[in-house]
């Protein structure tokens, strides 16, 4: 069976990303893979910030760090059950996966492992200037993956 991977966002999957995965997915009579992936490098992000702003020192504690990635899992579960919701409604199979690791790097495996035929990411906008300077693990994927590669902006 063709498979149409939708990869969801820690900041929100826009609902135009969503109902375009689960649309495609119904067209070409393909199931919907959802991924969700914890990224170790957003805790380290936001511990950074809330060092920076002076919440907490240099060294956040462990409890802190288990709070901050079960909040993401829950984040991943919540966003796992809006797409699920979606592809009840539309009689498209789906498939839920929460893994740990770098966005890209899991996407792309998955992509490459499951044989996705399109895979939708969603990318953070950013400040005109900054986007020049930087790029984003969406791009990264769409540049590597051996499929159709959709990119949604969350802004």
């Amino acid at each position: 069976m063709k498979k149409v991977l939708i990869a969801l966002s820690t900041a929100g999957t826009p609902d135009k990303a969503i109902d375009y995965a689960v649309e495609r997915a119904r067209k070409e009579n393909a199931a919907l893979v959802a991924i969700y992936v914890i990224d170790a490098e957003l805790a380290e992000e936001v511990f950074e910030s809330f060092s920076d702003m002076g919440f907490i020192g240099d060294r956040p504690s462990t409890l802190l760090s288990e709070s901050i990635m079960k909040e993401y899992r829950q984040r991943g579960y919540e966003e796992l059950g809006r797409v699920q919701i979606k592809t009840m409604e539309a009689g498209v199979d789906f498939e839920p996966l929460i893994e740990r690791g770098d966005f890209a790097s899991k996407v792309l495996e998955l992509v490459r492992r499951l044989d996705v035929s399109l895979a939708v990411v969603v990318k953070k906008g950013k400040k005109t200037f900054l986007k020049y300077l930087s790029r984003s693990p969406a791009d990264e994927v769409k540049e590597k993956a051996p499929c159709e590669v959709v990119i949604f902006t969350d802004e």
